[in-house]
């Protein structure tokens, strides 16, 4: 006989039948803890055999039961009588852990010696889940960094909520959980019919967004996010309602807001803020008899203070002149920068009367003139600039923002052109200036791309000898269909376009691959004269890299060429243009400072430059011969040079007279119409040929 048919017989069997029956896992068990019966539901938790389930060696106990098997003990051992309910867990036969809750009875003698044991299992394995669910939800949900709340739909008062949905509206939770309604939070709510309409409304969209201002219960408010959304569940309807704290959202899209609008060095409005605001007033103006004032203003010389001084300091100019700006305007006006150096004003909210407008416009723009004309500090220096300020009108001028900062732009540009430092209404003639200069850049782009320039010659003449000694080089243009253009007709908008770099690069290389042939051909001392620009000095690094390049490729020496600068270069000196003149000298190449006289200081820039050749402008040498004045700054210009080791070209002779005058006064060089036009290279290459092989004219003898 088995040992479970043996165990099965020590039961009644109608006990067996009852046990059977019973759903609940039970066992009965001996004192030493072995199987009497085990019950059907308790197999089939545990999921053996009844034949397996008798097995000595088997273990159904967790290894995690060791308390909980001391605790029934102890239990036991002081009240045998006493029925024991704890929990505990088993091992399915699979491995698995079984969590129980044990119910445990004992049979014992009247002096308490244990029988046996009854023992009902309740699995709570699935229960235990749910609520370690349950648990972690909460903990998810008090986690959270958004309120969350439930909201019954009839009442409209709150019946669940997490941690943070407490704090936002109490102290404790019972203070939330069906004492607030919804109404309590939001005043709107509170009229009839207010909730169940909201309640249609969520409904059909099942759930809506949106913004809102909540007041903490601290007392403060701060900007929240609100997501409704309508539940159904177990025949019963709720709403579900998420609110977020959206500050940081709120400060970070005013942040980007700022940065997209502002200049960030200055804190003015910028371009995009500039247009919208001008928009703005030009709708809400747009049926009135009102206007307004748009000014474009440009800084003179600044790049001179960040030339000399550095971005940085630069930068700081910058912000003392937006503070300057705005001192000078209205509350109602703005005041914006574009970049760089140039900024906007708009003068809003003018009278009817058009003389009324001119007073106060041009107040302002005075203001400004004078703010900018003081006197700035960068590292203990005082500096000095100025402003070009074009000034236009709506809807005088332009009836679109765009086009009326292109006009406001284009009269800048004729402050500019006037002198600097002054201001200039609009015209419609500059619109046309404008067009054909933005024309000129295009064809100026071209005719760089398609070398469309090219090259003549001025003999410059030993006044001493008579003879041709060496020449200035001179550009020309030949256009495509405007014909032969001069250098004054596009030098100025090359400059003010950077292309004078480039173009003065191909004019330096022309000339030395000109002056090399000549030198081998002509005269072996043969110099020639380039002009520069101030641009090429400010603008490009690599010009004199690039020069050095073309004398070594041609094989030319410095002593070949001379350096034409003008006063203004001078003028606009910074640390890094003397460099620049020395390394020119030290290649070996002269430097001529032409039209002397007419700039601000001469005198100071021959002491403080290394200087090779002074050109006397033409304005002395065309009266020289009838202007005692003339002829008497001619002469002290000779004699100062000559006395500095300077020799003299004097520029624009055209009669016989002003030649003799020149030369009896110790004058080196000549150079006009008396003598020759410009000549292209093959024409001068015949007159310098002619010159050694025909008579030359006998100027030396009066």
């Amino acid at each position: 006989m088995s040992k479970s048919s043996q165990m099965c017989s020590d039961m009644d069997e109608n006990m067996k039948r009852i046990f059977d029956a019973t759903p609940v896992p039970m066992v009965l068990s001996y004192s030493d803890g072995s199987f009497e019966y085990v019950n059907r539901a308790m197999l089939s938790l545990l999921g053996y055999t009844s034949d397996e389930i008798y097995d000595t060696n088997l273990i159904i106990s967790h290894p995690d039961n060791i308390e909980v098997n001391q605790c029934i003990r102890e239990r036991l051992r002081q009240n045998p009588f006493d029925t024991v309910v704890i929990e505990k867990k088993y091992l399915h036969k699979s491995g698995r852990t079984i969590e129980g809750l044990l119910t445990l009875a004992a049979e014992a003698d009247e002096e308490g010696n244990i029988k046996r044991m009854i023992a009902q299992v309740v699995d709570l394995t699935e229960h235990k889940k749910t609520a370690a669910s349950l648990l972690m939800f909460k903990t998810l949900l008090d986690s959270s960094n958004d309120a969350i709340y439930v909201i019954d739909s009839h009442s409209s008062y709150i019946i669940e909520c997490n941690q943070l949905g407490v704090e936002y509206l109490a102290n404790k939770k019972e203070e939330v959980i069906h004492k607030l309604k919804v109404s309590d939070l939001n005043p709107k709510m509170a009229g009839d019919g207010a909730w169940p309409a909201f309640i249609d409304k969520i409904k059909k969209s099942k759930s809506i967004i949106f913004e809102r201002t909540h007041t903490h219960i601290k007392g403060y408010d701060f900007p929240v996010e609100i997501s409704i959304s309508y539940i159904e569940f177990e025949e019963k309807t709720y709403v579900l309602a998420v609110m977020r704290d959206i500050s940081q959202r709120k400060a970070d899209e005013k942040l980007i807001w700022q940065q997209a609008n502002y200049d960030h060095l200055t804190g003015l409005p910028n371009r995009r803020l500039l247009l919208d605001r001008l928009e703005q007033l030009i709708h809400r103006i747009h049926h009135t008899n009102s206007s307004l004032a748009l000014f474009y203003l440009d800084l003179d010389r600044f790049k001179e203070v960040n030339d000399k001084f550095g971005h940085a300091k630069g930068d700081l100019l910058l912000q003392d002149v937006a503070k300057r700006l705005t001192q000078c305007v209205r509350k109602s006006d703005t005041v914006a920068r574009l970049g760089g150096d140039e900024f906007t004003i708009i003068i809003a909210e003018l009278e009817d009367e058009d003389k009324a407008n001119k007073i106060t416009v041009e107040r302002i723009a005075q203001a400004i003139l004078n703010a900018l004309n003081r006197p700035f500090k960068l590292d203990n220096e005082q500096v000095y600039i100025s402003a070009s300020i074009g000034i236009t009108f709506y809807p005088e001028d332009a009836n679109f923002s765009d086009v009326l900062l292109n006009a406001a732009d284009q009269a800048m540009y004729a402050a500019k052109k006037q002198g600097k430092n002054c201001f200039q209404y609009f015209s419609f003639s500059m619109q046309e200036e404008a067009l054909s200069r933005l024309q000129l850049v295009k064809e100026l782009h071209l005719a760089i791309e398609k070398q469309e320039f090219h090259l003549v010659y001025q003999p410059i003449i030993a006044l001493k000898t008579g003879l041709i000694s060496k020449a200035e080089a001179l550009i020309r243009w030949q256009h495509p269909t405007r014909g032969l253009v001069y250098p004054n007709e596009f030098i100025p908008t090359a400059e003010e376009t950077g292309l004078i770099c480039e173009i003065g690069d191909w004019v330096f290389k022309q000339v030395a691959q000109q002056v090399a042939k000549w030198r081998i051909k002509l005269d072996p001392n043969f110099q020639l004269n380039i002009n520069t620009s101030p641009i090429e000095y400010l603008k490009s690094n690599a010009f004199l890299g690039n020069w050095v390049e073309y004398l070594n490729a041609y094989s030319v020496p410095g002593e070949a060429l001379a350096i034409e600068i003008t006063e203004r270069i001078l003028m606009d000196s910074h640390s890094f243009i003397p460099k620049k003149l020395v390394n020119f000298q030290s290649l070996g190449i002269d430097v001529a400072l032409d039209d002397f006289g007419m700039g601000y200081s001469s005198l100071s820039y021959i002491k403080k430059f290394d200087i090779d050749f002074l050109k006397i402008d033409r304005s002395f040498v065309k009266n020289i011969t009838t202007s005692v004045n003339d002829k008497i700054v001619c002469e002290a210009i000779v004699a100062m040079a000559h006395k500095l080791g300077i020799k003299v070209v004097a520029e624009g002779i055209e009669t016989e007279a002003q030649r003799r005058c020149l030369k009896d006064i110790g004058c080196d060089y000549g150079q006009g119409f008396l003598f020759s036009v410009p000549l292209d290279s093959a024409a001068f290459e015949q007159k310098m040929i002619k010159e050694h092989l025909d008579a030359i004219p006998d100027y030396g003898h009066d």
